[in-house]
């Protein structure tokens, strides 16, 4: 149980587990306006009056030549400077929050898929569709040409079904380990033979009726199952579908929750027609009323935090060096499984470079920033809360911060703001 007794801490809370951080300032303007004022800015900016923004990618126009290696990196650099930017700037932070869960919950890989722009064009999917229809959002991923090439179902022809993305959909994607049998992944397989992309070429996709098998299936008990639409209705109609991505979202935005909320925002979810944005509103909402439980932060969330709080611009070469060193890098989930938890990011190396990337982040936050102004002074309340910490330190960490020894070769506050960055207070969510 987290205890958000203010309206502050539930507003901190919000920010931290979905808004990406705020920045210095931000969090007294949103305290104004109350709770309820600042979940719905989350979950519904158009309701809210936000404009809408434009994708990261969006109007970048490129030639991609994967024969030149020099280019396509930094190609691949100026796509992770839109995306962080993208991160750091926008005041639709829950939209970017959502595609960041579907990128982790799909784990297309830009190192299996090779082509840039195609990783890209899942990327965006990701976000365009992921706080809608989640039928809709399977529908797309499943002739993704990202996911083609990842799970090899451009592979899949009639006779020869591949079985990994059937799998997958099943497994991972809808329904979850237990609900399903090795004939429903054939029977998926089958259904969704014929579907084709040309890696080598432009990744446009295709269907090919004469690699398709047309002969009806039966997968998780619906009968005449032949083709991506009906594959659809029948994993995304299962009882454990909503129950499983309500289970799954929680997690990622709440970390543990009980069973009976498990349950019940499932039911919410299935009640709304899968509709994503309803069941992330009901999962924050559990999360003020107190449900969920203090959750490691993952590299990405960490440093695009400690990035506002500090105010220090994106050097993206720098942060991609960084999000290496603490194991997840963005577009790379390391299997299908998607970027590993909390026991990863505890791990010795992950921590060392968690510190690292901490007295980095302090050496370069300008002098006047707010928060090293309060580590200079000693303000430990008022760093705790420009780090979205309003109930303040804890005891070990302040107990740290007050004895820490004076360097000649720090400016002061520095070595403090570095320490209060990379503490227990600030990782643990």
């Amino acid at each position: 149980m987290i205890e958000l007794p203010t309206t502050r801490d539930q507003i901190a809370f919000l920010h931290r587990r979905a808004g990406w951080g705020l920045r210095p300032g931000e969090l007294d303007g949103l305290v104004e306006g109350g709770t309820e004022a600042a979940l719905e800015r989350l979950v519904d900016p158009d309701g809210a009056g936000v404009a809408l923004e434009a994708g990261p990618w969006d109007g970048w126009s490129f030639d991609y030549d994967r024969s030149d290696n020099e280019g396509t990196v930094e190609q691949v650099i100026e796509a992770l400077d839109r995306w962080a930017n993208a991160l750091l700037n926008s005041e639709r932070p829950l939209e970017h929050q959502l595609a960041w869960f579907w990128h982790d919950h799909f784990a297309v890989s830009a190192q299996v898929v090779q082509h840039l722009p195609t990783m890209l064009q899942h990327l965006d999917l990701c976000r365009t569709l992921g706080r809608g229809d989640f039928a809709e959002l399977i529908h797309a991923v499943t002739i993704d040409a990202a996911m083609l090439v990842f799970l090899d179902g451009t592979t899949s022809v009639a006779g020869a079904p591949n079985e990994n993305y059937g799998r997958e959909l099943l497994e991972l994607y809808t329904v979850g380990i237990n609900n399903f049998t090795e004939d429903d992944v054939l029977a998926a397989a089958i259904a969704l033979t014929g579907w084709v992309t040309r890696p080598r070429f432009d990744f446009e996709v295709r269907f090919v009726p004469t690699r398709h098998d047309d002969t009806p299936q039966t997968l998780l008990g619906v009968g005449d199952v032949h083709d991506v639409a009906s594959v659809v209705a029948a994993t995304t109609g299962h009882p454990a579908c909503p129950v499983f991505i309500a289970s799954k979202l929680g997690r990622a935005l709440l970390g543990d929750i009980d069973n009976p909320k498990i349950f019940e925002l499932g039911e919410v979810f299935s009640a709304a027609g899968l509709d994503i944005t309803t069941l992330t509103r009901a999962t924050l909402t559990a999360g003020l009323d107190g449900h969920g439980s203090p959750q490691v932060q993952a590299p990405l969330p960490w440093l695009v935090q400690a990035l506002k709080t500090t105010g220090v611009p994106v050097v993206t070469r720098t942060m991609a060096g960084l999000l290496r060193s603490m194991g997840q890098v963005p577009g790379r989930p390391p299997n299908v499984g998607g970027y590993p938890g909390a026991t990863t990011w505890l791990a010795s190396s992950a921590t060392a470079a968690r510190f690292s990337a901490a007295n980095l982040l302090a050496r370069s936050t300008a002098d006047g920033a707010e928060v090293l102004v309060a580590a200079r002074a000693g303000d430990w309340d008022e760093v705790a809360d420009l780090c979205l910490r309003p109930q303040g330190f804890s005891a070990p960490t302040l107990a740290a911060l007050r004895d820490l020894p004076a360097s000649t070769s720090d400016r002061p506050g520095e070595a403090a703001l570095a320490l209060a960055l990379a503490s227990p207070d600030v990782l643990i969510a």
